[in-house]
């Protein structure tokens, strides 16, 4: 590196800073090597903690405007540049940028010196611009002081067509910190204490951009001829240890606790320890409320988070708080607490939200009895969980109803027994599953494996908290297998679980599945009708081999654009990516125990169909939490009991299952979830974000 160059580097193995002379040193690119990559994400901000002109001195000068000025760099050592500029006559500005080995941390040592004969009156600050790139979609800050913190999403401002005034937050102490995680969970935490009393910090979202400046500014110091001030900041990188405590934000580690904001009394409640370190240490984490919950020791990689689960049984009502501390060798280096509501009253907004009820349909008795129950129901759910009868749309060949008879019984007689309540013949009547809106929905399917057998964990994301449409379904045939299904995802009698996802194929595999499927119907042959495809799986299948043939069923084959996830009683599995009636089928029969997952993607095929679609967002989300399970279940994938899955349903940062719009690319938000066990066919529900609400257990044989 030479001196006086305008493009100035340093890098370590674990991160890489760019510094940038001529803008008064400041530094243009934060860089966390070993944070999460893959090829969707790489040229849309993988990595990156920081991008623009950050940390950049400024000085004012007897009440003038700030003023940046050109610093050039006097020398380079050891993993440290430093640099040194005149900011005004009779001033010299020394500025220190350290990086040291195998750490994610960076230090800036700045001095100011008055070289004049004269007192000078100055006002000293450093301000940040984190460029608002196109990539850059669901970022979060934070700034505050040791006690207190201010919170700002960029993707807040992301509604397209409407205009947006800039967020601002302001605070006022003598300790900064400043927080950012982006939407891969990689972030930054610069932190200071002030050289002098009194420094104001201000952050603002200008909107649009989606870019954001940070900056403080000290109260007016006088230095005299040949004195100097001069003060210390570091810059911490990280890929995934969540928003801080502001009460730790100065500690050698970063830590929090993350555990579901209510319970009951007797009811074990679950949720986890998060620690990251800028350098290699090994600690003890210690999760307490009463007495000690959990204790583990780790050995933490540079930037790295390592995550402790715990499991809590509250004894007593009212608000508990939970601490995590984190020692190294004996020695306090990072705290975190959190507060959880047990046994509460309706009067409080916590707990309405966790107990709140969730709308049901019931049915029972023969084909005909159910059709004529469903066609008769006044408060059915609505879309996209009831089945919405159509009169005179169905056309053929889907009309045939002779053809379902002989084929697909069950629908054909849920149409029959429909007819007579509504005064129509069966051929006039169809069962559509139709949508609530028309916007962008994305969910996620998991195959957990453990003590308690094969669990189908579901989560589904919409793009903000809404519930319409949503509930739960339980369906008692004289025929067939008895099935319960939140929306359309569940678990029958014989343990056959069923959940789906979008697709997310590109436009050219979409065109080719809708001119294939057209010319299937103009021939005169028959599909399965979408609105009931899962009710007809559940209804007829014992296990995921007979699932799948009836899927591929030359008769009545299903028709369907998803991404579908079957898992049965034995533990074998498969995904079925589908569009129209083309299909890719991925068998897991439950090697290794280890996840098997249906999300946002399709594998692309050696024709160039099933190509990921236009929502990149959705396919990188469904990634980057496939890394996560992977990442924190570790080696007790294959090990996971129920509690366990509850854990993984509710932990949060890019990657998380439980997610609120902010903290990952497709932003999305976590609307419901269910666990369909399917050795025992319960049904576990949580309307709305897992780590809010309670999971209530519905049995298919009450």
């Amino acid at each position: 590196m030479a001196a006086g160059t305008a493009a100035l580097r340093l890098e370590n193995a674990v991160m890489r800073v760019e510094v940038d002379a001529p803008a008064g040193g400041a530094v243009t690119a934060l860089v966390l090597k070993r944070a999460q990559v893959f090829p969707l994400i790489v040229g849309r901000g993988a990595g990156v903690a920081g991008c623009g002109l950050l940390f950049a001195p400024r000085l004012e000068v007897g009440g003038s405007s700030p003023r940046r000025w050109r610093m050039t760099a006097v020398g380079s050592e050891g993993g440290e540049l430093a640099l040194a500029g005149v900011p005004a006559a009779g001033l010299k500005w020394e500025r220190r940028i350290g990086l040291a080995p195998g750490e994610s941390r960076m230090t800036f040592r700045d001095l100011l010196r008055n070289e004049s004969a004269r007192v000078l009156t100055l006002r000293l600050g450093v301000a940040c611009r984190q460029d608002g790139a196109p990539w850059r979609l669901t970022d979060r800050s934070w700034i505050g002081s040791l006690r207190t913190a201010k919170a700002l999403a960029t993707s807040s401002l992301a509604v397209p067509g409407q205009p947006v005034p800039p967020h601002r937050a302001r605070v006022s102490a003598a300790s900064f910190f400043w927080r950012q995680i982006g939407q891969y969970g990689t972030g930054l935490l610069y932190r200071f204490r002030a050289p002098v009393r009194g420094v104001g910090v201000a952050a603002i979202l200008p909107g649009p951009d989606r870019a954001l400046e940070v900056g403080w500014r000290s109260r007016p110091l006088r230095l005299r001829p040949g004195a100097c001030v001069a003060w210390d900041s570091e810059v911490l990188l990280d890929e995934g240890g969540g928003p801080v405590d502001p009460a730790g934000a100065f500690g050698p580690v970063l830590v929090r606790a993350d555990f579901a904001a209510a319970g009951r009394r007797g009811q074990p409640l679950t949720g986890f320890a998060t620690v990251v370190s800028p350098q290699r240490r090994s600690v003890a984490v210690t999760v307490s409320g009463r007495q000690v919950l959990a204790r583990r020791e780790f050995d933490l990689g540079p930037g790295q988070v390592a995550r402790l689960p715990v499991v809590y049984t509250p004894r007593i009502g009212g608000t508990v708080r939970l601490r995590v501390a984190v020692t190294d060798r004996g020695r306090p280096v990072g705290t975190a607490q959190c507060a959880i509501l047990v046994d509460g009253s309706v009067r409080q907004r916590t707990w309405r939200t966790f107990v709140a009820p969730m709308p049901e349909e019931h049915y029972r008795g023969s084909w005909e009895e159910i059709g004529a129950q469903i066609a008769r129901a006044r408060r059915r759910i609505g879309g996209p969980t009831s089945l919405d009868i159509t009169r005179g749309e169905i056309t053929a060949p889907d009309n045939d109803v002779p053809f379902y008879r002989r084929h697909l019984p069950f629908y054909a007689r849920l149409l029959e027994g429909m007819a007579p309540v509504l005064g129509a013949a069966p051929s006039e009547l169809g069962l559509v599953k139709r949508g609530q809106r028309d916007l962008p929905v994305a969910c996620m399917d998991v195959a957990c494996y453990g003590p308690d057998g094969p669990i189908n964990a579901f989560s589904k994301e919409r793009d903000g908290p809404d519930y319409g449409g949503l509930g739960y379904i339980r369906v008692r045939p004289s025929t067939g297998y008895a099935f319960h299904v939140y929306m359309h995802h569940g678990v029958n009698a014989a343990g056959l679980t069923v959940s789906g996802a979008t697709l997310n194929e590109d436009e050219a595999t979409a065109r080719a599945a809708r001119r294939e499927l057209e010319r299937w119907k103009r021939s005169g042959r028959h599909t399965m009708p979408v609105a009931v495809g899962t009710w007809m799986l559940l209804a007829m299948c014992r296990n995921v081999s007979e699932a799948l043939a009836l899927i591929q069923s030359p008769a009545v084959p299903w028709e369907g654009t998803g991404n579908l996830l079957l898992l049965d009683r034995s533990g074998a599995a498969a995904r079925v990516e589908a569009a129209g009636l083309s299909r890719r089928i991925f068998r897991h029969r439950g090697q290794g125990r280890k996840f098997f997952v249906a999300g946002n993607y399709p594998h692309e095929r050696a024709d160039g169909r099933f190509r990921i679609g236009a929502r990149w967002g959705q396919a990188a989300n469904t990634l980057l939490r496939e890394r996560f399970l992977r990442d924190f279940a570790g080696r007790r994938q294959g090990r996971l009991g129920f509690r366990d899955v509850v854990t993984l349903m509710q932990s949060h940062e890019a990657g998380g299952m439980c997610q609120h719009h902010h903290d990952n690319p497709g932003q999305l938000y976590t609307v419901c979830s269910s666990l369909a066990v399917a050795r025992t066919s319960e049904l576990w529900l949580a309307q709305g974000p897992p780590c809010q609400v309670q999971y209530v257990r519905h049995a298919l044989i009450p």
